[in-house]
């Protein structure tokens, strides 16, 4: 089959190597469409993983002849976390498309339990949301919104996106802020609307994660309120904890999803516009990572077809 290797930073490869065998309780994926990530970003710009390597963690295709979207987080299953319905604090979390080979290749082996059914009326265009707006859905039960407040959201990738989806199927306003106008664009189809920062939200979202952005989120969010991140593009950022500590803000992280919230991201994610998703083949793959790596966003979302070469 063809893949798409990592195989030194910032270089990619396309290679033939062998289908995966699927081994017990798993089943091959013919991979339809697999969106590119922050993490595919990150890991092309400085990889973290053993390499060569196949990236892709937010993959759609389909087993047999039934549509799907895989969950890419595996966990234990035993642990207390796992028990608890969050697999993604198992001590022994991974990703498929992370720490093993993923959606960046014609096929893939995945377990059976992770697949996802997608609904006849998805489009694989729409599809592409599913795993972002999984991550944006445990984002909004983590602010533990209870109706009416001001929700201010910043940075529009899949996530951002995401997080402007759930926030208007629950009836609440939301804000937006994102340097690209085209991401921008595609918020205020969802109902947003631009952000005054000169105003205080109750609810902010920092999707991009860089130190400025969180911040500005930080910024933003009013005395009592709450800023929860989301995004990994810096390690840190300076907080001023004695004005933190007396605004009384809440401060969280949200990271990844229960197997619940991927599920209902299916159907969140029928609010897309198809024409948000722009179609690669193997070759365009290295030269929109690099464009997305030096900060160029003006793709709302970008997504390897393989079967498009």
């Amino acid at each position: 089959m063809k893949a798409l290797v990592l195989t030194a930073k910032e270089k990619l490869e396309l290679r033939d190597v062998p289908a995966p065998v699927p081994q017990a309780g798993e089943v091959l994926v013919q991979v339809e469409l697999c969106s590119i990530g922050g993490s595919e970003v990150r890991a092309f710009s400085n990889p973290n993983r053993p390499l060569p390597h196949i990236m892709g963690h937010g993959f759609v295709g389909t087993a047999g002849n039934v549509r799907v979207a895989v969950n890419p987080l595996q966990s234990c299953g035993a642990c207390v976390c796992c028990h608890n319905n969050q697999p993604q604090l198992c001590r022994d979390w991974r990703l498929t498309g992370v720490q093993s080979d993923g959606g960046f290749a014609e096929y893939v082996a995945v377990p059976g339990a992770n697949l996802v059914s997608l609904p006849d009326t998805l489009s694989w265009a729409q599809a592409a949301f599913v795993e972002p707006f999984a991550n944006a859905l445990n984002a909004w039960d983590r602010a533990e919104p209870v109706g009416g407040e001001r929700v201010a959201v910043v940075g529009l990738g899949g996530l951002g996106l995401g997080v402007v989806a759930a926030a208007r199927r629950a009836g609440h306003a939301v804000a937006v802020s994102d340097p690209s106008s085209s991401r921008v664009s595609a918020a205020r189809q969802l109902g947003g609307k631009p952000i005054d920062d000169k105003a205080d939200y109750d609810l902010v979202f920092d999707t991009f994660g860089s130190a400025r952005s969180r911040r500005f989120a930080l910024t933003l969010t009013r005395r009592g309120g709450a800023c929860v991140l989301l995004g990994f593009a810096d390690a840190g950022f300076e907080l001023n904890a004695s004005a933190f500590i007396r605004e009384q803000k809440r401060l969280l992280g949200s990271f990844a999803y229960a197997p619940a919230q991927f599920r209902d991201a299916a159907e969140l994610a029928l609010s897309c516009d198809p024409s948000w998703v722009t179609s690669l083949s193997f070759t365009d793959v290295e030269a929109v990572l690099r464009q997305f790596a030096r900060g160029d966003y003006g793709l709302v979302k970008a997504a390897l077809r393989p079967r498009q070469d």
